[in-house]
């Protein structure tokens, strides 16, 4: 018996987990290429405010049938965060996103994400963000005529 709610418990934290992740639209986009080993992407520190801002390149891999054609302004947000998917405990001492620009409208080869991540740890975080395979969750996002909408977006090389 005790197998069986143990069982029992697992497939409803899988079940749960999984309709989490369906609440959010998703899309996937990879760093933009200029060659070999350069990537479109940089950032600068700021040590005296702890602040990483990054400069991304990105190019669309794929996108929810959804959201494809939508033009959608991320900074319309009322929260972002985000989690390495390769590497989670990098990010511990940079786990909030003080501000993001980024604006999809379909049709475009190449998009430009900035943000600024804010902690002790975000120098570390920033010098190996192009490498780490990264989700971003936006949380209420606008869109035009609909209600606002949770959009998860993973960035890869």
């Amino acid at each position: 018996m005790r197998y069986f709610v143990f069982l029992l418990m697992v497939l409803v934290s899988l079940w749960s987990a999984h309709s989490q992740a369906a609440d959010f639209s998703f899309m996937s986009f990879r760093i933009n290429s200029f060659g070999p080993h350069q990537y479109d992407y940089s950032f600068v520190w700021n040590p005296v405010t702890e602040e990483a801002t990054l400069r991304v390149g990105l190019v669309v891999e794929k996108i929810d049938p959804f959201l494809q054609d939508k033009e959608i302004s991320f900074s319309s947000a009322r929260k972002a965060d985000y989690v390495a998917l390769d590497f989670p405990e990098i990010a511990e001492g940079c786990e909030a996103i003080s501000h993001w620009q980024f604006e999809y409208q379909p049709g475009l080869p190449n998009y430009l994400m900035y943000v600024t991540l804010k902690g002790p740890a975000c120098q570390k975080v920033a010098k190996v963000f192009d490498i780490l395979q990264i989700r971003m969750r936006f949380i209420g996002v606008s869109l035009l005529q609909f209600e606002p909408i949770d959009v998860a977006i993973d960035i890869s090389r």
